[in-house]
Parts: C-alpha cells; sequence; structure tokens
C-alpha cells in the first residue's frame, strides 16, 4: 500500500495536477496532505496557474481517500467547499506506526507536541526534511508549488520506509527504511 503525501499547493492547478499523477502513478490507497492547498498568503508570490477554484474542484475528485490537516492559509469558507475534513491535526496508525500529521505553524519539529507518535509529519516550511531521531522518523514532504530548497517536492511512504521525491523527475533525494 502507497500513501502519497503533499503539502503546500498554494492554489496552483498545475502542480495540484502533478501530485495527483503521483497518486494516480504509485497507485495510492491514501493522500495525506499537509495543509495550504487552495491559497497563497499575502507573503507569497502567487504560483504557476493560480486558480483557488480549480484546485478545489480536483482535489475534491479525490476526497474519499484525502486526510487533511489545516495550514496557515486555511480559511473557515475551505472547509465548506472541500469535501473531505479538514482537520488541525490528524493520527493514523499504518504499517505499525503511530503517524501525527500537522501543518507545522502550531506544532513543528522544533516544538513537538507531547506524543509526536513514531512518524511527525508536517510541512509549512517549503522545505523537504526526512530524518531519524532515535525512535521519532521527522518528515516534511516541502512544498509542491512553491519550493524554498530548489525542490517541487512530495513523498512516498509504504510498508517500507518513506521517500522524499522531486516533484518533476521523480528523483528520490532522500529516503529511510522503518
Amino acid at each position: 500500500m502507497n500513501i502519497v503525501i503533499g503539502s503546500d499547493i498554494h492554489g496552483s492547478l498545475k502542480y495540484c495536477k502533478l501530485l495527483l499523477s503521483k497518486v494516480e502513478k504509485y497507485q495510492a490507497s491514501k493522500l495525506f496532505l499537509l495543509g495550504d492547498f487552495y491559497y497563497n498568503g499575502a507573503r507569497n508570490v502567487p504560483p504557476e496557474e493560480y486558480s483557488p477554484k480549480d484546485v478545489v474542484s480536483l482535489l475534491n475528485q479525490y476526497a474519499k481517500m484525502i486526510i487533511a490537516v489545516k495550514g496557515n492559509c486555511e480559511s473557515e469558507v475551505d472547509q465548506w467547499v472541500s469535501q473531505f475534513p479538514i482537520s488541525d491535526m490528524a493520527t493514523v496508525f499504518l504499517f505499525d506506526k503511530e503517524i501525527i500529521m500537522t501543518h507545522g505553524h502550531h506544532y513543528s519539529f522544533d516544538e513537538l507536541p507531547s506524543n509526536p507518535g513514531d512518524i511527525f509529519l508536517q510541512g509549512h516550511t517549503h522545505i523537504g526534511v526526512l530524518e531519524k531521531k532515535e525512535n521519532l522518523i521527522l518528515a516534511n514532504p516541502g512544498s509542491v508549488s512553491l519550493p524554498k530548497d530548489g525542490h517541487h517536492s512530495y513523498m512516498v511512504m509504504n510498508e517500507e520506509g518513506i521517500k522524499l521525491l522531486d516533484l518533476l523527475t521523480d528523483e528520490v533525494y532522500k529516503e529511510t527504511t522503518f
């Protein structure tokens, strides 16, 4: 079973389509979204093909497989237009692991919740991270549309581990095993 993980789409139809093509490529059973799906926010330049309304429509086609957490750019109306729930945080049990998901603007790698689980997923920084600290895996898929580390990126997780990949080339540039 493959899980595709993305964050910080920021309303880019182009990069949302690319992320969803990875869901199809890996025949993913779930899509984890770590916030900031629709809007770019006042600090960001609008991404390529900025079209929040079209991103809503596209993501809603995958609603049954999405587990999403709220980012700092989400608003109350975003839950109204989304056909999938958007939580402040989410906990999922997969692959004999407790996975905690958040955007990163409240809890983060620097300010972990009291129970960070076995895998702590966050977005927000637009920088891909994948590292082990003792018994904890810290994972950030970076940003699909507005990277700050030079990689439009996403992650794939399965029973073997997690890979951080370049969205445009599918090059694996970090990976860890369970």
